[in-house]
């Protein structure tokens, strides 16, 4: 392990200097494959003269060429004079790591000694790489049948595996079971698979996704593989039956809900709703019908279309969004995902009202400044000439009505009126006779 430089000036010899790597690390100590990293060698001269060394070359394991290029390709130039008992920091930049693996080093070669602390030492990288391939039992299925969703994991290098279910389309769903799966200590060119029992929507093909986030066991480096595929619904309603449908409701303004809708009405006042994938519901903003579709989800986002103006949102748990479905400039409702179950494949979200709500039978009459009613021309005329036939009827017997309950009181009045003049004089009577007996009673 040790390098000897003869140093020979003009008319003279001086010492030998002695070099040796002391210390070697690597920057980053984990890597995905194809990631570039680089390692730093402590180089110090243990002789008793000053010294340099002109290049350095660090060599891989013996018959494991796992990084870019030859042994060669990986030297660097030094030629710092050292003087003894110091040292020197030589780098290797630019290594690219090309094999999976917990790999390894053989030596650094000092000028032409070996130096063999990397190998001594056991010095490696952890190397990381994942694929994960998502298959079905069956390409095509009815509504509400079931199907597997098998997803076959490959791990490159020393890792730990966590595999997520999602559905991207169709409203599948794994219902109870858990969206995730964890992996554990898997190491280069193992195999593991997990499965998931899924059961057909009811708004069109099962398009879904399996994820799997690797994480190497030095907790440094992490990648993450995905793999889609779907299953045909052979009986949920065709694309050209809701397109239609769809049509229908944008003609009119977005009205005309289908079975499958979920209606609020006027939307008065917050409203929480559940929606899966291609699930409808229908609102109301001053009489004109919108709807809000659910455009595709994952666990912790989703697409959603706003009719009938048709425009495209997202969303993240947690977040929200105005929209002004009128066309004024002005946001008519609030619109939050608050939350997305993994178990429904359902968002939950929250519609907050912030239009002003104006009142159909209000017709033209509005208030004024004044807090009085101002009436348009066209009412300005003969109320009367605006009454239909059923009103002024209706009209006459509430007038009717308040004459006979006036004609009541009058008559009860005049017949009680007098008893009770009656009764009170009798009382002064009795009272008057009271007091002239008290007074004969005293002079007696």
């Amino acid at each position: 392990m040790i390098f000897t430089a003869i140093l020979i000036g003009i008319g003279f010899v001086s010492g030998a200097a002695e070099f040796e790597v002391i210390s070697f690390s690597c920057t980053p100590g984990e890597v995905v494959i194809n990631d570039v990293f680089s390692c730093t060698a402590q180089v110090r001269n243990t002789g008793d003269s000053a010294g340099s060394v002109s290049t350095a070359t660090l060599y891989e394991d013996d018959g494991n060429d796992w990084i870019e290029g030859n042994d060669e390709d990986h030297t660097q130039a030094s030629g710092v004079s050292v003087n003894p008992n110091n040292q020197i920091e030589i780098t290797f930049n630019g290594l690219r790591a090309t094999r999976t693996g917990v790999n390894g080093f053989s030596k650094i070669l000092l000028d032409d000694v070996s130096d063999t602390y990397v190998a001594d030492e056991n010095i490696e990288i952890n190397v990381i790489d994942v694929v994960v391939v998502a298959s079905n039992s069956v390409s095509s299925v009815d509504m509400s049948d079931s199907f597997v969703v098998s997803a076959d994991v490959s791990a490159g290098g020393s890792i730990d595996v966590e595999l997520t279910f999602s559905v991207s389309s169709g409203g599948c769903s794994i219902g109870s079971q858990s969206s995730s799966k964890t992996l554990s200590n898997m190491d280069d060119g193992n195999s593991q698979s997990h499965t998931w029992n899924v059961t057909q929507g009811t708004s069109g093909d099962c398009e879904y996704s399996v994820s799997a986030l690797a994480t190497g066991d030095g907790s440094i480096a992490t990648t993450l593989d995905t793999s889609s595929s779907s299953v045909d619904c052979s009986d949920c309603p065709t694309e050209s039956s809701s397109s239609s449908s769809s049509s229908s409701s944008s003609g009119g303004g977005g009205g005309g809900a289908s079975s499958t809708e979920l209606d609020l009405g006027e939307l008065l006042e917050i409203k929480t709703i559940d929606l899966g994938v291609g699930e409808i519901s229908s609102f109301l903003i001053n009489g004109e019908s919108h709807t809000i579709t659910i455009d595709s989800l994952t666990p912790t986002e989703i697409v959603f279309i706003v009719r009938s103006n048709p425009r495209t949102y997202s969303l993240i748990v947690g977040n929200e969004v105005g929209v002004d479905i009128t066309g004024d400039g002005n946001n008519d409702v609030k619109i939050m995902l608050k939350s997305i179950s993994i178990i429904t494949n359902k968002a939950k979200i929250i519609l907050t009202p912030l239009y002003e709500y104006i009142p159909k039978n209000v017709g033209d009459v509005q208030p004024s400044e004044e807090g009085s009613l101002d009436l348009n021309e066209e009412n300005k005329g003969d109320k009367s000439d605006d009454i239909g036939v059923a009103e002024f009827f209706e009209e006459s017997g509430n007038i009717i009505m308040w004459v006979l309950i006036l004609i009541f009181v009058i008559v009860g009045a005049l017949f009680v009126y007098p008893r009770i003049e009656k009764k009170i004089s009798k009382n002064r009577w009795q009272r008057k006779v009271v007091v002239k007996r008290g007074k004969d009673i005293a002079v007696n």
